[in-house]
Order: structure tokens, then sequence, then C-alpha cells
């Protein structure tokens, strides 16, 4: 039986709940493990894989916060289910193109403002249980999840941002930002709102901070690409042909993967930007995200960026979901200037 989890756990505090967690997590992916998502990041000639691992450290989140999370996910939504409780589909119209956002309030914001989260992914929105809003929620965040173009809801749907149509869909990230600012606004104050997803959705996560900057108050980025004609470049061929479609070729399509890679806009970027990669994770690079946080601090910016050397692309393992999910919380409260409280009572 898992132990009770009680009131509030509170950044720093004593009470460090510790259950057993399952092997597996609800949606984890079947092919974690496989050769596609697990392997060497990728490093430019002439760097040195160890000085960017030593420039970029893993650190470790507060342990009674991690505790805490890995308790909730232990839970697996038996007692703790606030994620369940019916959600709000927000239409949200860009031009001619309108596209539903899907928002969950935890019971303390229904009264109240509470700073938000744009959560970012390919995965079509679905109302039931899931430990990751769960977190949010229990920690006072508004939980949005945007169904952009790009988004699995359907095949057109999926396909409607891939290659040039790319430059025009990102457009949604900023018709989502002004959606969720306008919901939220109370007494005419509009709300804190950061945005945060893994690999596609930290993608967007980037072009929302660069591109887009302004949109969002916030933006951590996890498993990302910064720079996809240097990504791509760095590729095999035969794994470069794959990823064509969906972005271009590097010699053919130079001009577009310019356009839509947040290197090219870091010039624009106001807000704070952090940054988590695996070592073990052959879907990014890690020279690549280097160049673009020594950018941004160049410009004095807020910007961090922690690579995992244990980490590869599908982070879906327990201990690994309550290392990050510990480490997001810790960054929006502190760069929202909210107190860390984690809600465990049911």
């Amino acid at each position: 039986m898992l132990p009770a989890l009680v009131g509030l756990l509170m950044l720093g505090g004593c009470s460090r709940p510790v259950a057993p967690v399952p092997s597996k997590v609800l949606g984890a992916h079947p092919d974690a493990d496989s050769p596609r998502v697990v392997g060497t990041a990728l490093v430019r000639d002439g760097d040195s894989r160890e000085e960017l691992l030593a420039r970029h450290p893993r650190v470790e989140p507060d342990a009674a916060l991690t505790s805490t999370l890995a308790a909730l996910l232990a839970d697996s939504g038996q007692r703790l289910r606030w994620s369940a409780a019916p959600a709000e589909d927000l239409s949200c119209d860009n031009g001619d193109v309108r596209f539903r956002i899907q928002v969950r309030v935890p019971p303390a914001c229904r009264e109240r403002a509470c700073p938000v989260l744009a959560f970012y992914t390919t995965a079509c929105p679905t109302p039931d249980y899931h430990w990751r809003p769960e977190f949010f929620l229990r920690a006072g965040f508004i939980f949005a999840e945007p169904a952009v173009r790009g988004t699995k809801c359907s095949v057109d749907w999926a396909r409607a941002d891939n290659g040039p149509l790319r430059v025009a869909a990102a457009t949604d990230l900023e018709a989502a930002s002004r959606c969720l600012r306008q919901r939220f606004t109370r007494d005419g104050v509009a709300p804190r709102l950061g945005i945060l997803g893994w690999s596609y959705g930290g993608n967007q996560t980037l072009v929302g901070m660069t591109r887009f900057a302004g949109s969002y108050d916030a933006g951590f980025a996890l498993a990302a690409k910064t720079d996809l004609g240097s990504f791509l470049s760095q590729l095999a061929p035969e794994l470069r042909r794959t990823r064509a479609e969906e972005y271009g070729d590097p010699e053919r399509d130079a001009e577009l993967l310019r356009a839509i890679s947040p290197v090219t806009w870091v010039d624009r970027v106001e807000a704070p930007i952090a940054l988590m990669l695996g070592a073990r994770d052959p879907k990014v690079s890690l020279s690549d995200a280097d160049v673009f946080v020594r950018k941004l601090r160049a410009r004095g910016q807020d910007a961090t960026l922690m690579i995992i050397p244990e980490h590869a692309h599908l982070t879906e393992r327990p201990e690994e979901i309550a290392f990050e999910h510990a480490h997001l919380l810790q960054f929006f409260t502190t760069r929202f200037g909210v107190p860390l409280r984690v809600d465990t009572q049911p």
C-alpha cells in the first residue's frame, strides 16, 4: 500500500514522502530503449564531448520535492487525480485557422489568478488522468495543451506544419499565448505564462521564446533542437533523408531551415530560457545547444543548459520523470516569483 500523502509540501520542508514507484509509467513508449532514441548525442567536429558535459553539468533538484513527485507518480491516479476532473476546451483563432486548447484548472485557481503553463507535444490532448498535469496542477499552475498545427489529432492536422508549412503554422504559438492570456486575465491583470515541451514540443518551446519573443514569460525545453540546419548536417545521410519531409534538406532547403530554427531569432529573446538534454540522445546536438545558450548569455539573458549523462531521448523511467519535473517546477516558480508548494490532498 502507498503511504497517505496529506497536506502541502513546501520546498525546503522536512516532509519527504517515500513510495515505491512502478517500473513503467502511464503513457510510456514501448520503444523507449530502441537504438532510434538511445545512443550518443551529436557533437560537432572539433568540439569535446567531455568539455560540454563539464560546462553544463547535471544538477540535483530539491530532494524533498523529487520524493514528493515520485510518490505522486506511484499513486497513479488512485487517490490523487485532479487531472481527471472535467477539462475546458478553449477555442482559439489564428486568422482563418481555428484550433483548440485543452485547459485544466486546479481547485484553488478557479476563483483567483494563477500562472499558466502551455505544454506542447505531438499528441492530441485527452481529458483523462495523467501524472504530468497532475504535478503542475498540484503546484498551483493552470495546465494548457494547445492542439496547434502539427498535433496528431488527425492525419492532415499532423502534416499541417511539415516542411515549408511550418513557417506559417508556428504562428499558432503566438495565437495560443494570446488566447490563454485573454482567458485567464483577472481584474485586468494578465497571468504569467510559461511554455514547455519535450522533443517536438521542446522545439516549439524554443520557437515560442525566440521568434515570438514576448508571447511567453519563461520557457523550458527538453530534448530540443536549436539549429535544424546544423543538426541535419551532422546526421548520417540515411537519417538525414528520413527527416527531410518533416523539416527539409540542409542543402536544398537551407533558407527554410534557417527560418524555422530557434537560433536564428536568438536576438529577440527577452525572457528566461532553460534547456535540458541527454548525452545519450541521438536526436539532439550538444554543440548546437551550447552555441545557443552562449549567444543568449552574451546578451545578458537568463539562459541555462543542463546535459544529463545517462538520459536518452525518451526519459520515461520514474526517476527520470521525477528529476525533470522537479527542475521544471523549481524553474517556473522561481522565475515567476511564486512559492513552490505541492498540494498532496485528495
